[in-house]
Formats: C-alpha cells, structure tokens, sequence
C-alpha cells in the first residue's frame, strides 16, 4: 500500500507549478502519520479527527471544508468509515483534484482485503458496515498483506 501512496505523493507533487509543498488532508491520525514519514519536509499534512474522536461521527465543519479546499491529496480511509461527513467536507469544499477518482484522492481501505464483510447488511445488527471492517489501521498485519485482484 504505501508504494502507491508514495506515488501519488510524487505525482501529485511533480505536477503543475513548483511550489513549496504538497498540502495533504488525512482523515484519521494514522494516514497523517504515514503521510509525513512518506512526504517529509516536502508535505504540509492536516489530519481532521484525533485518536479520542469516533471517526464514524464527525461533523462537516467549515474549517474541515476550508483545509480540504486547500489540499492537493486526501488520504481517506475508505471502506464508508468516513461516509456521515467525507463527502459533504469534499463536495462543500469544490476542490476538483481531491474527488473520489482523482489523482488527488487516496483511499487506504482499496488496497487492502477487508475483513468481516457481512453475509447481510440489516441496521437491526447495529453499526453495520456493507464493505467489511474499516479498521485496518488497528491490525499491522493487514496492512502488510497485498490485496489480489
């Protein structure tokens, strides 16, 4: 995974007119951190949540809106982790490059095999999530698995 995050980075920062760094938005703490070991000093990273917060539950603040209109890269998770407020941050913010399908937007989940993806998805079962556990930071050793398509 983190060869292709490495990639973007360099992609994204060889691209357009030079200047003086790539502004990254992270949606959770641990992409932050992968992003600035990756990028060094040649990265400016905002991460939006901190480790007390429940990433399911984040509002769309305009202070998050005014950080990802900024951003040349997002580093999202994936999986619908951040589906309650992702979207409306990325789509308030109309910011082009960082658009789901773009250069400029990174989802951590995709590069990876997800894990405990229900048979069913019913709300009575509670906070279901359709495309499997989203929590891949939280096993190391998932993260270093190559995901087989």
């Amino acid at each position: 995974m983190t060869r292709r995050f490495l990639v973007a980075l360099l992609c994204l920062g060889l691209t357009g007119p030079a200047r003086a760094g790539l502004n990254v938005f992270a949606t959770l703490p641990e992409w932050g951190a992968l992003a600035r070991i990756i990028g060094g000093d040649a990265v400016t990273v905002f991460v939006a949540t901190h480790a007390r917060q429940d990433p399911h539950h984040i509002e769309a603040r305009p202070s998050l809106i005014a950080r990802a209109r900024q951003a040349d890269l997002v580093v999202a998770n994936g999986a619908e982790l951040e589906i309650g407020w992702l979207p409306a941050v990325l789509s308030a913010a109309g910011n082009r490059a960082i658009q789901p399908g773009q250069p400029g937007y990174f989802e951590a989940a995709t590069q990876v095999a997800l894990r405990e993806v229900p048979v069913r998805v019913d709300r009575a079962d509670g906070d279901v999530h359709p495309a499997g556990n989203p929590h891949i930071g939280l096993d190391p050793r998932l993260l270093a698995r190559k995901r087989v398509v």
